[in-house]
């Protein structure tokens, strides 16, 4: 490259806002632009590494805040494949995060001709504003699809979360073998404790039935309120026998106390509906033989 083309070259760097780095087949750097000078001084680092001319390209990466041991790891067999001809461009994304501050960078590299063949351009630009708008968006995303799935009162899971995480539940038993177990619970005369009461007592009640069930099933089970004073848990036993586990330490039958010292106990009507996914049938099936199930138990009850 001519004198001439090379200030023109280097006009052409210095005017690009983003980190500019011209690097030969021994990866070495024949050029930088201004705005490597910049990150070098603002990075405090040795002034060698303001203008690093025939320097190594991945130390002085690191040493200006631009890259580290993974991102050599990462980019040098590409960096090489480019200088010899096995390809042509190379792109990819990765973090170089500072004391200060988090920070990501786009790195591209292509190949350009030089005097004895080929070298390649690489071009850091800073990403960083970019990248963590998305983990924003993506944290915001998520939480509003968990928000979606779960009930605002109790924090359980509601009746989309049930059927959505069911249905993994389900295909999850096909490929494991045992059973799934559906345990349906209404709670009774639970309309009484709102007139005497109160919503608010209502509320509470519905949060404590949530406490219970919570410590009283596996963290693996799926709990679920699915209407007002309606809870659904979904469960993967071994065998059906485990079932008998589950009602051995289920307690239908709860005191309760108001901030005015009113006494009144909450009953639950239960019921359960067991099936091997193996076998036809789909889980709204299962849940509503449970339900059945729940009704029968309230009747009986009542009756």
């Amino acid at each position: 490259m001519a004198d001439t083309q090379r200030n023109q070259f280097n006009t052409i760097l210095n005017a690009i806002p983003d980190i500019m780095v011209l690097v030969d087949e021994q990866l070495r750097i024949l050029s930088v632009n201004a705005a490597w000078g910049h990150l070098a001084r603002e990075h405090r680092s040795e002034e060698k590494w303001f203008r690093p001319i025939e320097l190594p390209y991945f130390e002085a990466c690191k040493a200006i805040g631009v890259g580290d041991e993974k991102f050599a790891g990462d980019v040098e067999q590409a960096l090489r494949e480019i200088i010899s001809g096995a390809r042509d461009e190379f792109e990819i994304e990765y973090p170089c995060h500072t004391p200060a501050e988090p920070r990501y960078y786009l790195l591209r590299i292509s190949a350009i001709p030089a005097e004895n063949g080929r070298a390649a351009l690489c071009a850091h630009v800073d990403i960083t504003r970019r990248k963590l708008a998305e983990m924003e968006l993506h944290r915001e995303t998520r939480k509003l699809r968990e928000q979606s799935l779960t009930d605002p009162l109790t924090n359980l899971r509601n009746r989309r979360a049930l059927e959505l995480i069911g249905k993994q539940y389900w295909s999850n038993a096909q490929r494991r073998g045992g059973v799934l177990a559906v345990v349906f619970f209404d709670l009774d005369k639970f309309k009484p404790i709102n007139d005497n009461f109160g919503h608010q007592e209502g509320d509470r009640v519905l949060c404590y039935i949530a406490d219970y069930l919570r410590k009283t099933f596996r963290e693996s089970d799926v709990i679920a309120r699915v209407g007002g004073d309606e809870f659904v848990v979904l469960a993967w036993m071994a065998t059906e026998q485990d079932l008998e586990k589950i009602k051995a330490r289920l307690n239908t039958r709860h005191s309760m106390t108001t901030a005015t010292g009113d006494k009144y106990e909450v009953g639950m009507s239960v019921g359960y509906a067991v099936h091997d996914p193996k076998a036809e049938g789909d889980l709204l099936s299962l849940i509503s033989r449970a339900d059945t199930a729940m009704y029968a138990d309230k009747k009986g009850r009542e009756g």
